[in-house]
């Protein structure tokens, strides 16, 4: 058998109707699947072999038994306890979720007990501020898309097609000409950016899309390289091309220290030994970038350099203040 994208999509979605109805047989998962009842147990059987940790022992997450005619699908103890996600790993997870829904059509339901779940497992605080941020997200089809920008250097992403780019870097009022390597898309703080290897300077750059004025998908194909990650751009302090550059050191600690440590660039973090959960962090971007930056963690984040981004920020705390005052 062959492990296609089918195959596994089919398995996955056996996998909730089992789990409601533990002990069925395959007689009767076959009447309500319409698949037949051989191919149900020598699907299964083998994709949630593929479930698991290196080295690939699927009890670590979900075990498949069929005793007898009967089908049972168990998970692993730990997920017994609800998963803890922050307000904004919640968001990412229902974004992710509202993309794998056509357009129109209502979100299957084990994708909303799922959500509906993970919204349960939130504290009061926590579910009002995922509730204020699902309001500002939202996925929607662009109807031009595939002949946009955006959807042209997805193709070309896609394929490995070199791109010639008419940009206009930040700070700049003139374009010039980028032939770069595509190697893929990110989308932050409502922009898309292409992480792209720019052969003029032989460096992997961050483009902002909305700067792209015209593109031109070249013939030539290319490789991306084994060491290459999006997830490193993804966490990565975003630093538009072009723009001046600033260093500083953030002190982080409560709630906000565990989703920096996680999610920050590795190396660039460092535990406090003083019994309390505190990091620093180097974050690198503009002054008036990394003012808004902090500020969004409230008085979870603490600059300590540089100077200059210490008075910016007290600067729009006095600000704040005076307005609601």
């Amino acid at each position: 058998m062959s492990l296609t994208h089918e195959v596994v999509s089919r398995c996955l979605s056996l996998i909730p109707l089992i789990r409601e109805h533990q002990g069925m047989t395959l007689d009767e998962l076959s009447r309500l699947s319409r698949l037949p009842k051989e191919q149900i147990a020598d699907e299964l059987g083998q994709v949630l072999l593929m479930c698991g940790v290196p080295p690939y022992f699927p009890h670590d997450y979900i075990s498949f038994s069929l005793n007898g005619d009967r089908v049972q699908i168990h998970f692993a103890d730990h997920f017994r306890r609800p998963v803890s996600l922050n307000p904004l790993e919640a968001l990412a997870l229902k974004l992710a979720c509202e993309s794998l829904t056509p357009p129109g059509k209502p979100v299957p339901r084990a994708v909303a007990t799922l959500l509906r779940k993970v919204e349960g497992a939130m504290s009061t605080e926590q579910r009002r501020q995922f509730k204020n941020l699902a309001r500002r997200f939202a996925v929607r089809e662009t109807e031009d898309l595939p002949g946009g920008i955006t959807g042209r250097v997805a193709l070309a992403v896609a394929e490995r097609r070199r791109l010639l780019l008419d940009y206009v870097a930040a700070g700049r009022s003139q374009s010039r000409e980028r032939e770069v390597d595509p190697y893929g898309l990110l989308c932050r703080e409502g922009h898309w950016y292409l992480v792209a290897l720019d052969l003029s300077r032989e460096k992997v750059i961050q483009f902002r899309l909305d700067r792209v004025r015209r593109i031109q998908v070249q013939d030539d194909r290319f490789e991306i390289p084994d060491g290459f990650r999006l997830d490193d751009y993804a966490r990565a302090p975003t630093i538009p091309e072009g723009e001046d550059r600033a260093r500083a050191s953030v002190r982080f600690h409560g709630p906000s220290a565990r989703w920096v440590r996680e999610t920050a660039t590795p190396g660039t973090v460092e535990e406090e030994g003083d019994g309390r959960t505190v990091i620093w962090c180097p974050v690198i971007g503009t002054d008036e970038g990394l003012a808004r930056f902090v500020l969004g963690f409230g008085g979870d984040a603490e600059v300590l350099a540089p100077e200059s981004l210490r008075d910016r920020v007290q600067d729009a705390l006095r600000g704040a203040h005076a307005a609601h005052g």
